[in-house]
């Protein structure tokens, strides 16, 4: 009897602190559904902020209604309460949601938002509220433009990595498709890791992103056909940046 209590582990009895550093490895719907449902204690802490510093909502993206996807969103950043670090979610439908999400997080690092349907103005209205964000992905999100791309830059200046791929360049519908590298170049120096997948952009813009951006490390441009480059121009144009540089396109040959 003594080796089975021995055994035994008081699981509602273990710190707050220790029970979010374990919850932080459940998923989603475990977090929402099971854990909730254990005890008191287990149900408490779930709810404490904490736990909710990174919100993964991708997987549930396509799966829901556009408004389920929207009152799940809001009621986890509420429950975040500014602690929020990580945010990835796809398919936003409005600017709405977008502006919600600005006005409740102070100290969010990741914000990847593919395939939204946010606009430059909302973009340019927010931007000052996500200094402390690293990391931006709006890849496929069509009606943002250089406007959006200017004042992330602008105001997130500790910015490392920048998503913005997009679909095949017919249908990427830009009038002025130069005008978001040119922003890139002109307000992010300190990117290390860029994408820039089927943009209609010319090899000198993709220069000028290079001469601007010292540290770049990864830059992928693939699906960009006007793009012609050579590595070994790269590295006696750029020879820091050309040297270390990982790039990714089906226009520059391998060697």
């Amino acid at each position: 009897i003594e080796e089975e209590q021995s055994e035994f582990r008081h699981w509602d009895e273990l710190l707050p602190d220790v029970l979010g550093l374990i919850f932080t490895n459940l998923s989603l719907q475990e977090l929402l559904t099971i854990i909730p449902c254990v005890c008191k204690s287990w149900r408490k802490t779930v709810r404490d902020p904490h736990c909710w510093q990174d919100i993964d909502l991708d997987e549930w993206s396509c799966r829901w209604q556009p408004h389920q996807l929207d009152r799940m969103l809001r009621m986890l950043v509420r429950r975040s309460s500014g602690s929020l670090r990580r945010l990835h979610v796809s398919g936003l439908k409005n600017d709405s949601i977008f502006s919600f999400v600005t006005e409740n997080v102070g100290s969010l690092q990741v914000l990847r938002l593919p395939h939204s349907k946010i606009s430059d103005s909302i973009v340019e209205q927010t931007a000052p509220r996500l200094s402390t964000v690293t990391f931006p992905d709006l890849s496929y999100c069509p009606k943002i433009g250089a406007q959006a791309i200017e004042a992330i830059g602008k105001h997130c200046k500790l910015l490392v990595t920048l998503c913005r791929n997009m679909y095949s360049p017919d249908s990427a519908g830009k009038v002025e498709p130069e005008d978001e590298a040119n922003a890139i170049a002109a307000t992010m120096p300190r990117l290390k890791h860029l994408e820039l997948g089927f943009h209609l952009i010319s090899t000198e813009c993709v220069l000028n992103i290079l001469s601007s951006c010292p540290q770049l490390e990864h830059l992928v441009i693939d699906g960009c056909p006007q793009v012609k480059l050579d590595r070994m121009f790269l590295k006696e144009k750029y020879p820091k940046t050309g040297e270390a540089l990982h790039l990714w396109s089906s226009t520059v040959p391998s060697q």
